[in-house]
């Protein structure tokens, strides 16, 4: 993490390479939550993460590393710009999600459902890969903290463990969107003010 520190100073003093760097680094991470935010929509997505960047750079004096990572600051200005992009489009549920009329749900509550299963998906996707292993394993494929210990060759205790810091972490990725509602805008900024 000393590395990442340092490109952040760098940053700071508007150094080009560091950027670079920086980009390099999550680029890839931030596309794909965008990515899946959306639906799949790679022509959206990549204009919402390069927007997304320019805004970062734009908004960087606002990023107070003592508040958060630098990765989970990005996150948070993707999801805001995603969820923004899609709520101001036409046909915001994906076609196969759509089987015709429903009586159960409005096509406000058909959306909301739509945007909220996205949400999700894309916080998973923005978790680390054991994090976000064992959170499938459990909830998505049903299996026991013994089955996952086995699986991964850890101790029942340890998956515990990670399994805690894990909904931990989903729910801090999560907060924003479901227990924060505010309007896109002021709330984009606080956002971006907390990390």
């Amino acid at each position: 993490m000393d590395e990442e520190f340092q490109l952040l100073g760098a940053m700071a003093r508007r150094d080009p390479s560091a950027w670079a760097a920086m980009y390099d680094r999550h680029v890839g991470d931030v596309f794909g939550f965008v990515f899946h935010l959306l639906g799949g929509d790679r022509n959206a997505a990549e204009d919402v993460n390069q927007e997304v960047w320019l805004l970062a750079i734009d908004r960087f004096g606002r990023f107070d590393p003592n508040r958060g990572e630098f990765r989970n600051w990005l996150f948070g200005i993707a999801r805001h710009r995603a969820l923004r992009y899609r709520r101001h489009r036409l046909g915001d549920i994906p076609d196969d999600r759509i089987d015709g009329p429903s009586e159960e749900l409005s096509p406000h509550d058909r959306l909301a459902e739509a945007e909220r299963a996205g949400v999700v998906r894309a916080a998973l996707l923005s978790l680390h890969e054991d994090h976000r292993r064992v959170l499938v394993d459990k909830y998505v494929s049903g299996l026991t903290v013994a089955e996952i210990a086995e699986r991964a060759g850890r101790s029942a205790k340890a998956v515990e463990s990670l399994l805690s810091r894990a909904r931990a972490r989903l729910r801090e990725q999560l907060r924003p969107y479901f227990f924060a509602k505010t309007e896109g805008e002021r709330h984009e900024r606080s956002e971006a003010r907390s990390g």
